[in-house]
C-alpha cells in the first residue's frame, strides 16, 4: 500500500518480494541474476489521479495513489511525487529536467532552478532559489542573479 513504492523484485524461489521507491523515469532496471526473480513496475496513467485530487479526503480512502492531506482534508499527492496537472509523478533527482518549482527532491535538499528568463530547468543540490534581476540600461542589459541558500 505505500503509494511511493512503484518498483518491485519479486523472486520466487526465496518467496521475496521488495518495494523500491522509483519509477521506469529515473535510475535502469537491470535483469536479475536469479532465474525465478522478476522485476516489475507499477504503470501510472492520469486516470487514477484526476477523480479524486483536491477533493475530499473521503474519495481518496482506499487509494494507493493520493493521500489525505491533515491539514487541508483534501486528496493530495503523497510524499515524495508532486501534481503536475494530471497525475502525481515521482519527485525529480539531482540535474534532473525540471517544469515546476515543486518536481524536485526537498528532502534531498533539491530546488527546480530558474534561469534568466524565468523558466524552470534542473534540480540542484542545496539551493532555495531567489532570482533577483537587476537591469542596466547602459550599452546593453545586464542581469545580475543573486542565489539565497535558506536553512
Amino acid at each position: 500500500q505505500n503509494p511511493s513504492c512503484r518498483v518491485f523484485d519479486y523472486d520466487s524461489s526465496l518467496r521475496r518480494c521488495r518495494l523500491f521507491e522509483a519509477d521506469l523515469t529515473n535510475g535502469a532496471t537491470i535483469k536479475p541474476a536469479s532465474q525465478t526473480s522478476i522485476v516489475g513496475s507499477v504503470i501510472l496513467s492520469a486516470s487514477l489521479y484526476a477523480s479524486m485530487y483536491n477533493q475530499s479526503c473521503s474519495a481518496c480512502q482506499e487509494s494507493r495513489y493520493q493521500t489525505c492531506s491533515s491539514t487541508t482534508s483534501t486528496c493530495q499527492c503523497p510524499g515524495n511525487s508532486y501534481w503536475n496537472g494530471s497525475m502525481c509523478p515521482l519527485q525529480l533527482f539531482a540535474n534532473a529536467t525540471c517544469s515546476q518549482i515543486d518536481a524536485c527532491r526537498s528532502d534531498l535538499n533539491l530546488s527546480c532552478i530558474i534561469n534568466s528568463y524565468g523558466e524552470f530547468t534542473q534540480c540542484l543540490i542545496g539551493i532555495n532559489l531567489f532570482t533577483i534581476f537587476v537591469y542596466e540600461n547602459l550599452n546593453t542589459d545586464t542581469i545580475f542573479h543573486f542565489f539565497i541558500k535558506l536553512k
